[in-house]
């Protein structure tokens, strides 16, 4: 038996990781088809036209603003040195290149927050041109118990909002009912435990009655009675009355 269910179990494996190989090879072939498609819309096409020009047209705005950047962080001194103008720096330099290796090092993490702004723009229109755009999740009042709850947003013409409190209160409902039967399950075990216990202790106290009025004469025992008699006090023998003599005259 042990060996039919190996022979089973590799056979299962043999057939899931067929299903894994044709998944991934009908992925293979629809990304392929694609890549064809789009290398014939033109060769240096990534994804698609209008989004390839959303690209070049954010990398051209970063390049923009890194540059206004660095002259908005940099004052130059007459005598050629140059400073950065952070309040929390104030650094001096022998000339602007050395400040910009400084502003492209130290100060990384504003140039690509003041980068970041340049996809503002191309995002939201995406967004507004989308017909089945992402809506973030608006909170639904459900009463006191359950309080403010995140629920979706669907629909594009009308949005539409779920209301999750019916379905809290039909499953608080079957909770609760869950709970009072379990509830008297309990109940109920412990009363036929306890039954159980009351029956056991009769039979027990019946058994005890019925082994004390019950003597085997094949087991009898002779039982010793010792008596003392220290310290009674023995009445004394009655005195015997004198017979009179009767006389012969």
């Amino acid at each position: 038996s042990n060996g039919a269910e190996g022979v089973v179990e590799e056979t299962n494996l043999a057939a899931g990781k067929d299903m894994l190989v044709t998944r991934l090879n009908a992925s293979i072939s629809k990304a392929l088809e694609k890549a064809k498609e789009l290398s014939e819309q033109a060769p240096s096409c990534i994804v698609d036209s209008e989004t390839d020009a959303a690209a070049h047209s954010i990398q051209a705005a970063e390049l923009s603003a890194r540059q206004e950047w660095i002259e908005n962080h940099s004052i130059l001194d007459e005598d050629g040195r140059a400073r950065c103008s952070f309040h929390f720096c104030r650094k001096l330099f022998k000339d602007n290149t050395f400040l910009i290796k400084h502003l492209l090092k130290k100060h990384s993490e504003q140039l690509k927050a003041e980068c970041a702004k340049c996809h503002d723009g191309p995002m939201m229109e995406t967004w507004d041109k989308d017909e089945c755009r992402p809506v973030p999740p608006v909170l639904v009042d459900c009463g006191a118990k359950f309080g403010l709850l995140p629920s979706a947003v669907t629909g594009h013409n009308r949005p539409l909002v779920h209301d999750p409190e019916p379905e809290l209160w039909r499953e608080e409902q079957e909770r609760i009912a869950e709970e009072d039967r379990k509830h008297r399950e309990r109940e109920a075990a412990a009363r036929a435990a306890e039954e159980e216990i009351q029956r056991r202790r009769e039979q027990a106290n019946a058994g005890e009655k019925r082994k004390s009025n019950f003597v085997d004469p094949d087991d009898m025992v002779e039982e010793k009675v010792e008596l003392k008699f220290e310290n009674v006090v023995v009445a004394p023998p009655p005195k015997k009355k004198k017979k009179k003599k009767k006389s012969l005259l």
